[in-house]
């Protein structure tokens, strides 16, 4: 027969770390909710308000009304659209127009890019174009 062998306790403590560490990590990524977060019972994120849409209306189709009002500088030659961020991708949608990439991310996508609706900043000329950076914020704030 074979000998059977034994563990040291610096080796039973090393195991009993290890379990904690996979229970901790496990409990970090489980869905929280009285339901243990069974996916036919989970909410659709679009449902859930966001602390960062203050008081501005939603559009039906999940993203956030947005018009020149709104900011402080307007950078589309359109006055009003529809402004979403999906996985960091932030797009821009004028009334009865395609969905343009406001950022780099939503390029990458394959978002057509903003140049056909954004403004050139007649105060700078030779073709620059008006600051997207507030635009861009507040679209970065829906992800």
């Amino acid at each position: 027969m074979s000998e059977r062998r034994q563990y040291s306790r610096d080796e039973w403590i090393g195991a009993g770390l290890l379990i904690v560490i996979v229970m901790v990590v496990a409990a970090s990524c489980w869905p929280s909710g009285s339901d243990g977060g069974s996916s036919s019972d989970t909410t659709d994120s679009r449902e859930l308000p966001s602390r960062h849409r203050d008081s501005e209306p939603e559009d039906p189709s999940g993203g956030l009304a947005v018009t020149a009002s709104r900011f402080t500088e307007w950078p589309f030659t359109v006055s009003a659209g529809v402004l979403r961020c999906e996985a960091g991708a932030v797009t821009f949608e004028s009334p009865g127009g395609p969905r343009y990439a406001v950022n780099g991310t939503a390029k990458g996508a394959g978002y057509p890019e903003i140049t056909p609706i954004w403004a050139d900043d007649e105060t700078l000329g030779h073709g620059l174009k008006v600051n997207i950076s507030e635009v861009l914020d507040k679209g970065l704030s829906l992800c």
